[in-house]
């Protein structure tokens, strides 16, 4: 009798020890589930702050795509496709004529958002007529339809040749500012500075380079 009595005790105190056990193994578990979440939540937030910065960026760069293309095609269907028309009869090299010829078709292709169309136009005027009047345009024009269809690795090689090979072109300020900004989408912040720099630099008075340093102003802004 006093042993089973004993037992009983042995059991009624060991009972609440074992309960508190297991109630602290639950809170310790709840405690690592909540850090784990913790974690979790900083990840996704980095993840959010890192994609919301490319939609900014890619935003900006579609922006300032649009703020000289529209003005600039406009001009170039209406004025200047006249004027090509007028070269057409009154030049007598007919390499030139075929140059005008093909750079007119590229130029009405793209009025039409015929992109893919326009570019191998493009293509074919840069492989017939390399040195020509209107290669480096051809570049250029053939880098904004790249853009148009967010290809930017395509487009920043377009840009490229215009402003090491032609540097002496009026749209050379305009590639600077385009591979400046594709650079800052691409997260190559320092290579995006070097571009608007030297656009900074060598062509001072161009609205381009207001835009370069509004956008060199914004990152330092960023990073602070």
């Amino acid at each position: 009798m006093k042993k089973s009595l004993f037992l009983f005790f042995l059991f009624i105190l060991a009972f609440p020890l074992r309960f508190f056990s297991e109630e602290e193994e639950s809170l310790d578990l709840i405690y690592l589930k909540i850090r784990a979440l913790e974690q979790e939540i900083a990840t996704l937030r980095n993840l959010i702050e890192e994609n919301t910065y490319l939609i900014e960026r890619y935003q900006e760069l579609q922006q300032q795509r649009y703020l000289d293309l529209d003005k600039r095609l406009h001009s170039l269907l209406s004025g200047e496709l006249e004027e090509l028309n007028e070269q057409s009869l009154n030049l007598n090299d007919l390499n030139s004529t075929e140059e005008i010829d093909l750079y007119k078709e590229a130029l009405e292709l793209f009025e039409v958002s015929r992109y893919a169309e326009a570019i191998e136009v493009f293509r074919d005027l840069i492989i017939s007529f390399p040195e020509g009047s209107y290669s480096a345009d051809a570049y250029f024009w053939s880098g904004e339809l790249y853009l148009a269809q967010e290809q930017l690795e395509d487009a920043r090689e377009h840009y490229l040749v215009v402003a090491e090979k032609f540097k002496d072109h009026d749209r050379v300020a305009d590639c600077l500012y385009k591979l400046g900004v594709i650079e800052k989408v691409l997260l190559n912040n320092e290579a995006a500075n070097s571009y608007f720099s030297r656009l900074i630099s060598e062509y001072p008075d161009t609205g381009a380079a207001e835009l370069a340093k509004k956008s060199m102003e914004t990152s330092i802004q960023e990073s602070n």
